[in-house]
C-alpha cells in the first residue's frame, strides 16, 4: 500500500511544507484539484458530497483552487522523488494543446513524476460560464484524449472528429515519460469506468467504502480482460477523507487498493504535524524511509 496526499485547501506555503516533508517520510505522491470558476450559486449535484450532506457545504464558490500545472511545477523543483498529481483536470473545459503543453512542461521539469488525472466534470454551471457546452462533454472528452495520445507520441498530430478538427500540428518537447506520464481517470459513473479499462493506468475512486471499491475493480477487470489490457499495468487509488485507521487501510489493501490518497488534518496549520503522526502510526507502510534506508 502507499499513501498519497491531497494538499487541497492549504495555503501556499504550507504547499511546499507539506509536500517537502511527505517526500521526506516516504509519501508516494501529492494531488492537486482543478476547477476554473466556482459560481456562487449553482444547481449541479456534488457527486462526493458526504452521507447527509447536500453537496454546497462541501463544494462552494469560496474554495480556494490553485492552478494545478503551475503548483505542481513549484513542488516539481522543491522535491526530488514525490509524484505529482493532478486530481482531476477536467479535460473537456480545455482544448488539448493546452493541456498537452501544461502536461509536457510538468514532467519534463519533475524528471517523469507526472501523472495526469482525468475527469469529465460535473458542474454545468462552471462549463456554461465558460462557454464549453455540458452534454457533450463525454464525446469531447474521448476526441481530446485521441488529441492527447498523438500530441504526446506523434511527430504529427492531424485529426477529424465531430467535435474537434485539428489540421497538421507538431509539438515539442514531449513529455519525458513516453509515450505518456499515467493516465488516471476519476469518477464513478459508467464512462469514466469505460475510460479507466480500456485507456487509463488507473482508476481514482473518491470516498468509496471497501465493498464499493471492490466492485468497481471487479468491472474494471472485466472491461480490461474484454478490451485485451489485462496484462498492462494499473494502479487503483482511493481518495479517502475523514479518519484513516489501520483498520480502514487493511480493507481497501485486501480488496486490491494500491494506493490511498488521504488528508489527515482539519486545519492546514496541523498538515505536517498530522502527516508525521500517520505516518508514525503506520511506520511498517514507512520504515524504509524512516529507518533511513
Amino acid at each position: 500500500m502507499r499513501f498519497g496526499i491531497a494538499l487541497f485547501p492549504l495555503r501556499p506555503h504550507q504547499l511546499v511544507d507539506v509536500a517537502e516533508r511527505a517526500e521526506q517520510l516516504g509519501y508516494d505522491s501529492v494531488w492537486v484539484g482543478e476547477h476554473t470558476v466556482t459560481p456562487v450559486q449553482n444547481d449541479s449535484s456534488f457527486p462526493y458530497a458526504g452521507e447527509g450532506d447536500s453537496g454546497h457545504d462541501a463544494f462552494h464558490a469560496n474554495l480556494p483552487f490553485y492552478d494545478p500545472y503551475a503548483v505542481l511545477g513549484h513542488l516539481a523543483a522543491r522535491t526530488s522523488r514525490l509524484r505529482l498529481a493532478v486530481s482531476v483536470s477536467l479535460v473537456p473545459l480545455h482544448d488539448p494543446f493546452h493541456i498537452a503543453r501544461s502536461v509536457a512542461t510538468v514532467d519534463q521539469l519533475s524528471g517523469g513524476r507526472f501523472i495526469l488525472g482525468m475527469g469529465a466534470g460535473w458542474l454545468r454551471e462552471e462549463f456554461e460560464i465558460l462557454g464549453k457546452d455540458f452534454a457533450s462533454r463525454g464525446k469531447r472528452f474521448d476526441e481530446s484524449l485521441d488529441v492527447l495520445d498523438s500530441l504526446f507520441d506523434d511527430d504529427v498530430t492531424e485529426y477529424r472528429g465531430e467535435q474537434l478538427q485539428v489540421p497538421p500540428v507538431s509539438m515539442t518537447p514531449k513529455p519525458a515519460t513516453r509515450p505518456h506520464p499515467p493516465y488516471v481517470f476519476g469518477g464513478h459513473s459508467k464512462a469514466a469506468m469505460r475510460r479507466a479499462a480500456t485507456r487509463g493506468d488507473g482508476w481514482l475512486a473518491s470516498d468509496l467504502s471497501p465493498d464499493e471499491v471492490a466492485r468497481g475493480i471487479r468491472d474494471l477487470d472485466e472491461r480490461r480482460a474484454a478490451a485485451g489490457r489485462e496484462a498492462v499495468p494499473f494502479e487503483v487509488s482511493v481518495h479517502v477523507t475523514g479518519d484513516v485507521s489501520r483498520a480502514v487501510i487493511d480493507e481497501y489493501r485486501d480488496v486490491g487498493v494500491d494506493r490511498l490518497v488521504i488528508r489527515p488534518w482539519v486545519r492546514g496549520s496541523k498538515a505536517v504535524a498530522a502527516i508525521e503522526q500517520f505516518a508514525q502510526a503506520n511506520q511498517d507502510f514507512f520504515a524504509p524511509v524512516l529507518s533511513g534506508r
